[in-house]
């Protein structure tokens, strides 16, 4: 009875020596370190409504100058400066698609890059975890 006890002992300590340690349970697999961020705008430099609006006005205006090759001078002159003006409003009021760009050293050693539309405050050096295309504060 007592070399069964012994035995059964030295077994449980034996299982505990090659039991992981508590902390590797815990580790999160999704966790990292904010290494970089980046704040990306990404605006539409197309010609659009604004440049042929503004052209068709500033040859209207330009019309009402001059006479003979004076006014066509002032036609096409008031069409370019129009559209250049035009197009210069309409890109100032176009919505820009601005997004983050975080780059975060992962737990495990990779180093991953999630863009999104939002920044919740985060900061270089900040702990976060990576929820699929998302970064979260931990």
């Amino acid at each position: 009875m007592r070399l069964s006890k012994s035995i059964l002992l030295l077994a449980l300590l034996l299982l505990s020596s090659l039991a992981t340690p508590a902390f590797a349970w815990d580790r999160c697999n999704s966790c990292g370190v904010v290494s970089g961020i980046e704040k990306i705008r990404d605006r539409d430099h197309r010609f659009g409504g604004g440049t042929a609006i503004g052209a068709i006005a500033g040859g209207l205006l330009g019309s009402t100058v001059g006479k003979g090759d004076g006014r066509t001078a002032a036609v096409v002159g008031g069409a370019v400066l129009g559209g250049a003006v035009g197009h210069q409003v309409e890109k100032n009021n176009r919505d820009d698609n601005s997004y983050w760009r975080f780059h975060v050293r992962m737990d495990n050693g990779r180093r991953v890059t999630i863009d999104q539309g939002d920044n919740p405050g985060i900061r270089n050096g900040d702990e976060v975890r990576v929820d699929g295309n998302h970064v979260e504060r931990r």
